[in-house]
């Protein structure tokens, strides 16, 4: 077995239950809509919109999890004596919580499909596009919690390397609020901007998003997926600024964060 496998075994084992945790919440969570569609004899009402919104909310599951897992190593100072570098440290924490967010989103999808059987005769949706539309939104929620995690760890290694100042370890908060803040006025800024939002559009690829829901008569259901067109430029500076904020975090670890 090799170190990294090592790791990967090691966060598995101080995460699921968590995970198992997780997976009974959701579960139970959609017993509530079954229950008033069944009570109200209305069905279709409730219950895909509590997949959905589970589906949105499981994007969170990636930095949640990610952070539980550094917030555990920290209490141990394990790192501190680990020959392993910061980025297998941190790369096999994103790895384990990318699994685990994968199989939830997998498990309620797999949910939506059964909906959808049970009543496709109730729902006026192409087979085709369903499936596109579910594949593509699995992926975009997947990397969005790819992204939301980058910027997790980069806040979390900046709070705990701000402890070492005695001058603004108790106003810690107070910094990570104001790079955040920061970061989205240059954002805005830089969005407002004619030209490199010209440039940004330039290469476009178009992508199925965004469902619209019609409902008919007689319990029936319409959907339509909308079409979107997704900035190239646009994803790879995203991707680029992921990076970016995951090999500063490595730096920061790397000297020794003490938590």
């Amino acid at each position: 077995m090799s170190a990294f496998q090592g790791l990967l075994k090691k966060d598995f084992a101080i995460s699921k239950l968590w995970f198992l945790f997780w997976l009974i919440f959701i579960s139970v969570f959609l017993i509530i809509p079954l229950a008033i569609e069944s009570y109200f004899h209305a069905p279709l009402s409730f219950l895909p919109v509590a997949v959905i919104l589970l589906l949105v909310f499981n994007t969170f599951l990636l930095p949640c999890m990610l952070l539980s897992m550094l917030r555990l190593e920290g209490k141990t100072q394990l790192w501190l004596y680990n020959p392993q570098s910061s980025k297998a440290l941190i790369l096999s924490k994103i790895a384990v919580s990318f699994v685990y967010q994968l199989i939830a989103q997998l498990y309620l999808t797999a949910v939506g499909l059964v909906i959808y059987q049970f009543y496709k005769n109730q729902i006026h949706i192409e087979a085709s596009d369903l499936f596109a539309g579910a594949i593509i939104f699995n992926i975009g929620l997947l990397l969005v919690g790819l992204y939301v995690s980058c910027w997790a760890v980069f806040y979390w290694t900046i709070y705990h390397s701000l402890g070492k100042f005695p001058a603004v370890k108790n106003w810690r908060w107070l910094v990570i609020l104001f790079l955040f803040f920061l970061y989205n006025l240059i954002s805005t800024f830089l969005a407002k901007i004619e030209i490199l939002r010209d440039v940004i559009f330039k290469w476009k690829i178009p992508v199925l998003a965004g469902p619209n829901f019609n409902h008919k008569e007689g319990d029936n259901w319409e959907i339509f997926l909308n079409m979107t067109d997704l900035p190239v430029l646009g994803l790879l500076l995203y991707i680029i600024l992921a990076c970016g904020l995951f090999l500063i975090s490595c730096w920061l670890l790397d000297r020794k964060v003490e938590v």
